[in-house]
């Protein structure tokens, strides 16, 4: 199995929404991520979480495993607002107290962290229905229908383009240093960690002028010119048209008629 079997890059050029068009996954991901700051009750953005991951994992059929790892960070850093926001945010009487200076879980504080916290997955989520199922090239030529700044738009393309050479490198000097038998202590471990950070640097630094002088032989002038794709916002039917606002427009009704909404009520 390649390295590259179980990456990011691979999955968007492999699954079943790749070929859908483009514009209609921004607008759907773009809309929805809005629509969803505006929710102050978690029970709609945990419908888009669910709705999203239904999406990706049994419409795209992304692996659920890799789609766990994928929104694993999101999933740590909304956990830890949770907490942070229930014991410091809060006002109130405190509904669970810790016993050390005072500090306590308030119900104020409990709902404004779980808001938080499915507000993140949710705007997430949307955004993952667009990135786990398009190409990146693709995702980069939305940028220049945008009109974003070329030499963004470029930079963007290369520093992605460096990510998998910077993993190619380091999975090949790993695994070299794992049949020298390396990694078998702490000390070992240690010894063989610093010298994969250093030769990967060395190595990526060699490579990038290598693939600078390669442009530059075939006339790079400091823009980067990319094949684009057929994409076109008038392609979307009039069908996706109609399920896309009745999909936006349910998600703000919802959002309204469950206003401030709280959970902690029925936690506790």
């Amino acid at each position: 199995m390649s390295i590259f079997e179980d990456t990011l890059d691979h999955y968007t050029a492999h699954n079943n929404l790749s070929e859908n068009n483009i514009y209609y996954k921004t607008l759907f991901a773009v809309l929805t991520l809005i629509i969803n700051l505006f929710a102050n009750s978690p029970i709609v953005p945990f419908l888009i979480f669910i709705i999203c991951t239904i999406i990706i994992i049994g419409k795209a059929k992304i692996p659920a495993k890799f789609y766990a790892t994928f929104m694993a960070v999101p999933f740590g850093f909304a956990l830890i607002s949770v907490i942070f926001m229930a014991f410091f945010f809060g006002v109130g009487d405190h509904i669970w107290n810790l016993g050390i200076f005072g500090w306590g879980i308030t119900a104020d504080g409990l709902n404004r962290g779980v808001l938080v916290f499915f507000k993140v997955m949710g705007g997430v989520s949307a955004l993952a229905v667009l990135i786990l199922t398009t190409p990146m090239n693709r995702v980069f030529g939305i940028f220049h229908d945008l009109h974003v700044p070329s030499i963004l738009t470029d930079l963007a393309i290369l520093m992605y383009r460096y990510i998998f050479l910077f993993l190619d490198v380091t999975a090949t000097m790993y695994n070299s240093q794992k049949t020298r038998l390396g990694y078998h202590s702490y000390m070992s471990w240690m010894h063989c960690l610093a010298s994969l950070a250093g030769m990967v640097f060395i190595r990526t630094w060699e490579q990038g002028e290598i693939s600078y002088k390669a442009l530059a032989s075939r006339g790079y002038n400091g823009r980067l010119n990319m094949i684009r794709q057929g994409d076109n916002i008038k392609d979307i039917s009039a069908i996706e048209w109609i399920c896309l606002i009745v999909f936006e427009v349910l998600v703000a009704y919802g959002i309204y008629i469950t206003g401030t909404i709280n959970v902690v009520p029925v936690l506790i």
